[in-house]
């Protein structure tokens, strides 16, 4: 399994000239991944094995065009509420506060972001998160969590910072009208702490295990594994997270997207040419989306619904729009009677990949 080479070489940090312990900050290292949950830990992950799992996109067909994304369950806790689209924060389904920087923080004179030298791009603040993913584990009992992986946007606009300087929260409301401008609540009556204020935005970000490579839906590249994840911290520590971009929300719910998937067989054809008819599910490459990222009706958060093609049919023969699932098999579309009804469905926006 390919380990991401930013992780492999932070060892190295203290000989990184653009790495400066200032203040009260300091990069601690990647975070540990051992308690998140199955699904933020990659495929083929042994828990107490960093790196040892992978994420790969899953293809699938949006007005014809092919696109990706990446799926993530909703949680065991969310799914059993009344409402599992609530939008509002939870002790169920918490949606915590993430610092999320505007344009604007002082890069090192001279700088370039180098790969091989840099655990983290210097040109840029990473996004402060407050919540780690974390589940429950005991022998012979599946996981259990209630970790979503939304957060709630507090902007932050650098006006004397340095970029990645500031890698906490602690340190960012220590700063705040001085190095950075944030909106903060009033001093606690207790403690007198204070923490940033959500402008209400709500943004599909998906913290994962660090050290597992992510893949496009082939599998194979980017050939190092970095590159389609992106780097944040929480208390000093180094985080890994896949972005989907902002959920749409509408009278206190989620907005989704429709995701389509047969439920009848598809023929499938084997490395050896033999044809089979399997049964298959979301996220193996046969799905129908209704928008891509960048298009209005683009949510990071998935309704499953299944549709009958009235036999199996090849991949090639499937539809690949709503239009043509709506003009051929509509009298056939329901919702699914086994997995889950919602699933998170994060489209990158690899533009600048």
């Amino acid at each position: 399994m390919v380990v991401p080479l930013s992780l492999a070489l932070m060892g190295l940090g203290g000989c990184n000239p653009y790495e400066r312990w200032t203040g009260d900050e300091f990069n601690a290292g990647p975070v540990d991944a051992q308690t998140f949950p199955p699904a933020y830990l990659g495929t083929d992950a042994v828990r107490q094995r960093a790196g040892s799992g992978f994420f790969a996109a899953s293809s699938a067909s949006v007005g014809g065009a092919q696109v990706e994304y990446f799926l993530f369950p909703f949680s065991t806790t969310q799914l059993e509420l009344d409402d599992p689209l609530a939008a509002a924060s939870s002790k169920e389904a918490p949606k915590p506060s993430a610092y999320v920087f505007n344009n604007g923080c002082k890069a090192p004179e001279g700088y370039s972001y180098d790969l091989a030298r840099d655990a983290v791009d210097y040109s840029q603040q990473g996004v402060i998160f407050t919540q780690l993913p974390s589940a429950t584990y005991a022998p012979g009992v599946a996981a259990t969590w209630s970790y979503v992986p939304i957060v709630a946007r507090v902007p932050v606009t650098p006006t004397d910072t340095t970029c990645q300087t500031i890698k906490s929260e602690t340190a960012l409301v220590k700063r705040a009208g001085n190095e950075v401008g944030v909106v903060l609540t009033d001093p606690a009556p207790a403690t007198g702490k204070q923490v940033g204020v959500s402008d209400g935005t709500l943004l599909a970000h998906a913290i994962i295990e660090p050290g597992a490579a992510v893949f496009h839906a082939d599998g194979e590249t980017p050939a190092t594994g970095v590159g389609l994840q992106k780097w944040g911290w929480y208390n000093q520590y180094l985080l890994a997270y896949l972005d989907g971009g902002e959920i749409p929300t509408a009278g206190g719910r989620l907005v989704t997207q429709r995701l389509f998937v047969p439920r009848s067989e598809v023929t499938l054809t084997d490395a050896q040419g033999n044809t089979s008819n399997e049964a298959v599910a979301a996220g193996q490459g046969f799905d129908v989306l209704t928008a891509q990222r960048g298009q209005p009706d683009y949510s990071p958060v998935c309704e499953v619904w299944t549709y009958d093609a009235g036999g199996p049919l090849t991949p090639e023969q499937l539809p690949k729009s709503v239009a043509d699932i709506e003009a051929n098999y509509n009298a056939t579309l329901a919702k699914p009677t086994a997995g889950d009804p919602y699933v998170y469905c994060l489209q990158l926006d690899t533009r600048a990949e």
